[in-house]
Parts: structure tokens; C-alpha cells; sequence
């Protein structure tokens, strides 16, 4: 139980990831679980749960539900007290239930430095803000800028974009966190005749794009149709989109059959 005092809570001393779940097998979980060790090594916050005891706790979290997300955090706890471990369980997000077929997204006007980038902490201030300051402009997300100019990624998401048949995407010197969705469309890319680059990018690049999505565990591949005012080139998704979706797609279902179920 996540209380009060928790340093997690006050000072946004917690890590955590999100495991997409489907037919009651979890997606990549051991790879969720390692990152999730990585980040909390990073921070001192101790272990955490190995894939058996992970599997045995959501099996009996997620009861008779099929698909949805689990969210498992690790937290500095009460200082007297040492780390706390939490997990639950909750629906498909909106629009993973809706299929939602594209997203338009803003450039957040306030530039930011990342903080531990490579830790997947809780401290996710900078996120929120750009993410309610674009829907309250009738935007599905938004898109991170560093200071000095470049495209980092979505709030809790990865950028890609297509120059031809160049898929570029912001590198890890940027300072993004690097996706687990991320590193498989990356892996797929050049089977689907893609030659793959990442790199720094201003954000006016990434709007001038062929094509454009995001990576993030939820929804896999979601295309973008705009950002700011300008509108990307249709159709939305674009026909590189499409391949790279279906590899995607692909391996996502051949994976989850070799998965047990919870």
C-alpha cells in the first residue's frame, strides 16, 4: 500500500513498467522485468520480482479478465521502512479498445533536459504537462523538445518517421528512454527493405516527414496524420507505415503463442 510518506510518492523516488496483456498472456514481460531491474539498480531501490513470482502475482491480480495492462512500480518507500513493491491491473487504454487509427500530435513549447533518460523513474512531470497542455488543444499527445532543439519522443512513447525508405529515429543521445517497442521495430526494419538511421532532429523535420509514428507497449504502432499545423501526407497510415505494422503485428502474435498464459 502506497503511502503518504513514501519517497515515491514525494520526491518521485519509483520506478515502473507497463506489460501490455493479450488472451491472458503478458507481452515481453521478461524484457518489462529486466528494464524494470536495470532502472531500479539505477535508483538503489533493490530487486524485484522474478517472472515466476511476476506471473503468480498477475494471474491472480488480473481474475477473469483477458486483455489489459498490468503497471508494476517499485518505490523508495517510507524512509524507516525500505523499497515498496506495487502492482495492479487495469483495462485496455481507450485507445487500444477503440482502434484508434492515427494520432495528431503537438510540439510542447516548453523545452526540456531529461533527467536520467535511461532510468524509467516516475518523475514524469514534464511528460504530464505536455501531454495535458496538447489535449486541451484538441491534440492526442505531444511531442518532447530538448533544449537545444531536438525531437525526443511522445509522452510516453518513441518517434519514428520515413524519408523514403530511411526510417530515422531519435537516438539514445538525444536523451530519450529506449523502448522495448522501439528496439523491435528497429530489429524488423530492415527484413520490411528499410535502412534504419537514428539520429538528432528538429522537430520541423520530423513534421516535413513521408511518413510518421509512435512506438509504445499499449497500442504497438500508432501512425501520426499531423503535427502542430502540419499535415502529414496521405493516406494515414502511409504504405511503409502498413508494412512495418504487419511484421509488427506478426511477431507480436507469434510471440504471444509461445507466452503460457497467466
Amino acid at each position: 500500500m502506497l503511502e503518504a510518506r513514501d519517497r515515491g510518492f514525494l520526491y518521485g523516488e519509483a520506478v515502473y513498467e507497463g506489460v501490455k496483456i493479450v488472451g491472458r498472456r503478458p507481452l515481453y514481460l521478461a524484457r518489462h522485468l529486466e528494464r524494470l531491474a536495470d532502472s531500479s539498480r539505477a535508483l538503489g531501490l533493490g530487486p524485484v520480482w522474478a517472472e515466476a513470482e511476476a506471473r503468480e502475482i498477475l494471474g491472480r491480480l488480473f481474475g477473469d479478465r483477458t486483455d489489459g495492462m498490468a503497471r508494476l512500480y517499485r518505490t523508495a518507500g517510507v524512509a524507516s521502512r525500505g523499497p515498496t513493491s506495487i502492482v495492479w491491473v487495469e483495462p485496455p487504454p481507450p485507445w487500444v479498445a477503440q482502434h484508434t487509427p492515427f494520432w495528431r500530435l503537438a510540439c510542447h513549447d516548453e523545452r526540456i533536459v531529461p533527467y536520467l533518460p535511461a532510468v524509467k523513474h516516475a518523475h514524469r512531470l514534464a511528460h504530464a504537462r505536455a501531454r495535458s497542455a496538447a489535449r486541451g488543444r484538441g491534440f492526442d499527445d505531444a511531442i518532447l523538445v530538448h533544449r537545444d532543439g531536438w525531437a525526443l519522443e511522445g509522452t510516453a512513447s518513441n518517434l519514428f518517421f520515413f524519408e523514403a525508405d530511411t526510417l530515422h529515429t531519435p537516438g539514445a543521445e538525444c536523451g530519450i528512454l529506449l523502448g522495448i517497442t522501439r528496439d523491435l521495430v528497429l530489429e524488423l526494419a530492415p527484413g520490411c527493405g528499410f535502412r534504419t538511421v537514428e539520429g538528432r532532429y528538429p522537430p520541423e523535420i520530423v513534421a516535413g516527414a513521408d511518413e510518421c509514428f509512435l512506438t509504445f507497449t499499449s497500442a504497438g504502432i500508432m501512425p501520426v496524420a499531423a503535427i502542430d499545423e502540419a499535415e502529414l501526407p496521405s493516406p494515414v497510415p502511409g504504405p511503409r507505415t502498413l508494412r512495418l505494422a504487419a511484421a509488427y503485428g506478426e511477431r507480436v502474435a507469434r510471440d504471444l503463442d509461445a507466452e503460457p498464459p497467466l
